[in-house]
C-alpha cells in the first residue's frame, strides 16, 4: 500500500496514536485525513495545530462521532463519501477501558465497552468497504490489543471486547480471501502504550513486557500498512502467546503469574473519556489552501 494520494479514516484520531498515526499519514503524502473522535477539544485543537502546521499539503477533515451510535456511525461515514468519494484507508483504532474489576462494573459500561471497541468495527467497516471493493483499493487497519488474545484482571470488559475485534479481523480476513477483494486488513495487537488511556498500569518485567511508546508504535504500524502486513504483534513476547496455549490451563496461568500480567492493572489510573457532545455535531474541514 501506498499512502501517497490516499483518503484515510482514522477513528480516535485526536489524541494519542490516532493523532499520531494522522501526521505520519500526511508526511506520507495521503490526499485526505478524516478524523473521527468523540472529544471535541481535541477536534478543535488538532485543527488549529494542522493548519499552522500543513497549510499546503494533506486536507484534514475532523467530525464528532460517538462511534456507540450506529446511526451517526452511517450518517456521518456517507457524509464523508459525499465529500471526498472513497476511504482508501481505514484506521479502527478507538476504544475506551473502564479498569474495574467484573462485579464493579456498570451493565451501561460493558454495553459501552463493547459499542466502542467491538461493535464499531462492524458499522465502519460495512460503511466503506463496499466502495473498497468498487474501487479495487482499500486497507483496513483494526488496532486491537493484546487483551484480545489473553484475560487479565480487570480486564473483563475490555478483554472481552478485544476478543471480539480479534475475531471480527479474522473473519473478515477470511471474508476477504473466500470472495478475492482487493482489499487488504491488518490486525495490531500491542501491550499497554504510553498514550494516557492506561495511566498508572505497571510491568514487572520491562525488559520482556515494556509500556510500548505511542511514537515507535505509530511508526511500526504505517510500516506495516506499507508492507501490506496482515497482522503486528508488540513486543515480540506477545506472538508466543498462541504457543502457551498448548501447554494445559495451569501452567499457562502460572506463567502469566510470572510475568506479571494480573497484576499491571493494580494502579490503573486511566484518564477522563466522558463524551460532550458539541453544540453543532457536523463535518469541520481544514482545507487544503491550493
Amino acid at each position: 500500500m501506498n499512502i501517497k494520494n490516499q483518503n484515510v479514516l482514522i477513528t480516535g484520531g485526536a489524541s494519542g496514536i490516532g493523532k499520531l498515526m494522522a501526521i505520519e499519514m500526511a508526511k506520507k503524502g495521503a490526499k485526505n485525513i478524516v478524523v473521527w473522535d468523540v472529544n471535541q477539544d481535541n477536534l478543535n485543537k488538532m485543527k488549529k495545530e494542522w493548519l499552522l502546521d500543513h497549510p499546503n499539503s494533506t486536507n484534514l477533515i475532523v467530525q464528532f462521532c460517538d462511534l456507540s451510535n450506529k446511526e451517526m456511525v452511517y450518517d456521518l461515514a456517507k457524509n464523508v463519501l459525499e465529500e471526498i468519494g472513497t476511504i482508501d484507508i481505514l484506521v479502527n483504532n478507538a476504544g475506551i477501558v473502564s479498569g474495574k474489576s467484573f462485579l464493579e462494573i456498570s451493565d451501561e459500561q460493558i454495553i459501552k465497552t463493547f459499542q466502542v471497541n467491538a461493535l464499531a468495527h462492524f458499522w465502519t467497516v460495512r460503511a466503506f468497504l463496499p466502495k473498497m471493493i468498487e474501487n479495487r483499493n482499500g486497507f483496513i487497519v483494526n488496532i486491537v490489543s493484546a487483551a484480545g488474545m489473553i484475560g487479565v484482571y480487570k480486564q473483563s470488559d475490555y478483554g472481552a471486547s478485544k476478543f471480539a475485534a480479534f475475531g471480527f479481523d479474522e473473519s473478515l480476513r477470511m471474508e476477504i480471501r473466500r470472495n478475492q477483494w482487493p482489499v487488504k486488513n491488518l490486525v495490531v495487537c500491542p501491550y499497554y502504550i504510553n498514550t494516557g488511556m492506561f495511566d498508572g498500569v505497571k510491568t514487572r518485567w520491562p525488559w520482556i513486557l515494556p509500556i510500548l511508546d505511542q511514537h515507535k508504535v505509530v511508526k511500526k504500524i504505517i510500516r506495516a500498512i506499507e508492507k501490506d502486513k496482515k497482522r503486528l504483534y508488540m513486543p515480540w513476547i506477545v506472538y508466543f502467546l498462541p504457543i502457551l496455549r498448548l501447554f494445559p490451563v495451569g501452567f499457562f496461568d502460572f506463567f502469566i503469574d510470572l510475568l506479571g500480567v494480573n497484576h499491571t492493572m493494580d494502579e490503573f489510573k486511566g484518564r477522563n473519556q466522558k463524551i460532550e457532545e458539541p453544540a453543532i455535531s457536523k463535518m469541520q474541514v481544514a482545507k487544503n489552501s491550493n
